[in-house]
């Protein structure tokens, strides 16, 4: 093959090849911009991941689309794009870019309207404000001159005769003039009330003009390949939504049945509504970064933690996505306009409250390895102004036993508790629980996180009809000197009396606890509980009372707690060996423990404070 020859040759390659990449190659004026719309949402505590879809009809050749006019704080990380084919349809998805674009910056011709228009306005306002003036100093100059008269008139009347109908002249010029500049006034303020809001609307105008070139909109372009008819479906995650439960309890009056609904309480400011998409709710924390799952060595006793190898770990593009929405969101709904912007912008703040809240609720559950996955129930529509929107996600039939609970050294008021299963395989999680007996509102309390086949109680409100005491017996306590070591002894003796005072019986727990000592330096003993009841490790023990109508009981308890002396003054510290790491005694529970206080200079530890508070009933 001579040169002429070859050359020829690769010319033909070239073209070849040339020619088939162009068939291959989508042409960018060619780029089709889809028509979406939002089909499916999760909402996170923080986030959202939204789906949107469109139909495409799929060609051999390349084609390229696009998904337009996104928020520019969507988390592009966080973009997935699938095709659903349909029926026999081929096709493929080859490429995927996310583009920072910018919304269309106005036009030079655009801008010099607005501004003429404003400028026009602005004319009018100056031309009122130089009326106001001319009306400022035609006042000024009549009051100068009335002021002038009321000087001149004394000395014209004793140095010459004045005439009534001049002075009455005068009068009479110098009030209708006063007259016709006050209307003046008046006509002029209302043309400057008149034009205002028109100022303030032009003013807009030539803002927002000017801050499109700023903001930001995200697109994300798609390369297909295929034949048929395909429906492209994108997802990607969206800052500035959150939700938290919420629950409706209605417990029947005469039944043991419960009904507990549960809701998503759910706002976000977006920038999209969502329509009527299917709405779905997590508790699954997203901001951990995505690991291959992969045990360490488990290490016991001394020795450093064997390093830990990340295979495999996500680009926290979220950070970014945030920033985005913090920077660009008010001047988004400022040209994007939604259902109540105004509003919208107010609640992002609540949003924020809420997003703070959720996620420390939701960190509880997982540390209990939990994670749960909510369902609407029912088609709700969320629009992006930050109101809140409940969502039905949950639906429960329980059997409940009602019981009447009383700890009158906490309380003298007897509560009504529902005790209950969670019998479901779905957990219940923690949230505000609005409380109904039949018909009745009884009031809001809360709930825990209560996990697939566990016992829980909530509080019913208060029970008036059964009256609870507790009082120290004088004639049976003292405090006195041991008669064996110079330590204090505190003999006490409590009366508990409960009465119902209802024409019906009565099933009622009461409450009540012995010392429990700690420490070698603090004794308890000489414990006497009537009717009989085991106290637990504790020191808490409870009766199983059920009263008939109008029946009063008395129950009582009694012990001796030994001590040093000088042990309620600060004085001992603890000198003797702690059974435990916790250092209380009188245990209810860790709220009623007191914090430790300032004593004589000293400070003392909790259980001297509960001995002296003790000590300070006798």
């Amino acid at each position: 093959m001579n040169l002429k020859n070859a050359i020829a040759h690769t010319l033909i390659i070239v073209f070849t090849a040339d020619h088939l990449a162009s068939q291959d190659a989508p042409e960018k004026e060619l780029t089709q911009s889809l028509s979406s719309k939002v089909t499916e949402v999760t909402v996170y505590a923080d986030r959202a991941r939204v789906t949107r879809e469109s139909v495409v009809d799929l060609p051999p050749k390349l084609k390229r689309v696009s998904f337009s006019k996104l928020p520019s704080w969507i988390d592009e990380g966080s973009v997935r794009v699938s095709l659903r084919l349909e029926g026999a349809a081929k096709g493929e998805v080859l490429d995927v870019q996310v583009r920072r674009t910018y919304l269309t910056a106005a036009s030079d011709e655009e801008v010099r309207k607005a501004q003429e228009a404003l400028q026009e306005i602005a004319d009018k306002m100056t031309e009122l404000s130089d009326r106001q003036k001319i009306i400022d100093q035609r006042r000024k100059h009549l009051e100068s001159i009335r002021v002038f008269s009321l000087e001149k008139l004394p000395k014209d009347a004793a140095s010459r005769e004045v005439k009534v109908e001049e002075y009455s002249a005068f009068l009479t010029f110098l009030e209708g003039s006063l007259k016709k500049l006050n209307e003046d006034r008046r006509l002029l303020e209302k043309e400057r009330r008149e034009i205002q809001p028109e100022q303030n609307v032009r003013q807009k105008r030539l803002s927002e003009l000017n801050s499109r070139a700023q903001l930001e909109e995200r697109t994300v372009e798609i390369t297909l390949r295929g034949q048929g008819k395909a429906t492209v479906i994108l997802t990607y995650l969206l800052a500035g939504a959150s939700w938290e439960p919420s629950h409706e309890l209605r417990a029947d009056k005469e039944g043991g049945k419960v009904n507990i609904l549960s809701h998503a309480v759910v706002r976000q400011t977006t920038g999209e509504d969502w329509g009527a998409a299917k709405l779905s709710f997590s508790t699954q924390d997203l901001s951990r970064p995505a690991r291959i799952p992969e045990l360490d060595t488990l290490l016991v006793g001394r020795g450093s933690k064997a390093p830990v190898q990340i295979l495999q770990q996500k680009e926290d593009t979220y950070a970014q996505a945030f920033g985005n929405y913090r920077d660009q969101n008010r001047l988004w709904y400022s040209n994007n306009p939604v259902q109540n912007n105004d509003l919208a912008l107010r609640n992002m703040g609540k949003i924020e409250q809420q997003q703070h809240a959720a996620v420390r609720a939701f960190a509880k559950i997982s540390k209990r390895a939990t994670t749960t996955h909510y369902e609407s129930m029912a088609e709700k529509s969320v629009s992006s102004d930050g109101q809140p929107v409940r969502v039905p996600i949950g639906r429960l039939s329980l059997r409940k036993v009602e019981r009447i609970v009383a700890a009158p050294e906490v309380s003298l008021n007897a509560a009504r508790v529902f005790e209950l299963i969670n019998q479901s395989g779905q957990a219940l999680l923690p949230g505000k629980v609005t409380l109904y007996l039949g018909t009745d509102f009884l009031g809001s309390t809360s709930l825990d996180f209560v996990g697939p086949g566990e016992a829980f109680s909530l509080y019913a409100g208060v029970e008036d009809q059964v009256k609870v005491s507790r009082v120290l017996d004088r004639s049976k306590s003292e405090k006195r000197k041991s008669s064996f070591s110079s330590k204090t002894e505190l003999q006490a003796s409590w009366i508990i009396e409960v009465e119902n005072l209802s024409e019906t019986g009565k099933n009622i727990r009461l409450a009540d606890r012995i010392p429990l000592s700690q420490t070698d330096e603090v004794k308890v003993r000489s414990v006497k509980v009537s009717p009989k009841a085991s106290p637990d490790e504790k020191g808490l023990f409870s009766w199983d009372l059920a009263l008939s109508p109008q029946e009063k009981r008395i129950l009582t308890v009694e012990y001796i707690v030994q001590y040093p002396s000088d042990y309620t003054r600060g004085g001992s510290f603890m000198k003797g060996k702690i059974n435990s790491s916790r250092s209380q005694s009188f245990q209810i529970d860790d709220a009623f423990a007191p914090s430790q206080q300032e004593s004589n200079g000293l400070r003392m530890n909790s259980l001297q404070l509960q001995l002296k508070s003790l000590e300070s009933q006798f």
